[in-house]
């Protein structure tokens, strides 16, 4: 009897383990995230990873950017991909760049990497949406949110 209790705590205990970062989603250093190659939009990006029950991926330290940002350099498919910084006030010199979590909270990003003349939006030609750029090694860039420009990463 003691043997089967235990068989199952620790079946329990390796089923919690897999569902943590399971396929299709890989682990990057701390973080859990789906690396999607299908074109959409930033707002569609959004909506996909909602209907998944993550979010849009938020990297609130510079290190965890970098690390993405390698492991796409790694996969060298091309395609920029969006995640999850927004900015919310185009009236603002440079933006008002937040984290959209899953619940819909918003937190303000802590460091400013952005690429080099980036971020360049207007009031007249509005990037409020956050990217890495392909053609510049995964830079990070501003853009429009409703345009087909590249892929997405999801966060758990």
């Amino acid at each position: 009897m003691i043997i089967v209790t235990c068989c199952v705590f620790v079946l329990l205990l390796v089923r919690c383990h897999a569902d943590e970062c399971s396929y299709p989603f890989r682990r990057v250093g701390k973080g859990c995230y789906l690396i999607q190659k299908d074109k959409t939009s930033g707002d569609e990006a959004f909506a996909k990873c909602l209907r998944r029950g993550v979010y849009l991926a938020n990297f609130e330290t510079l290190n965890e950017a970098l690390l993405v940002k390698y492991e796409l350099l790694k996969m060298n498919t091309g395609l920029h991909y969006y995640f999850g910084g927004r900015n919310i006030n185009r009236y603002k010199p440079g933006g008002d760049w937040r984290w959209i979590k899953k619940n819909g909270e918003m937190v303000k990003m802590t460091y400013f990497a952005f690429d080099t003349g980036e971020p360049n939006g207007s009031l007249s030609s509005s990037e409020d949406c956050i990217m890495f750029h392909a053609s510049r090694r995964y830079r990070i860039h501003n853009i429009g949110c409703g345009g087909s420009y590249g892929g997405y990463i999801c966060e758990k």
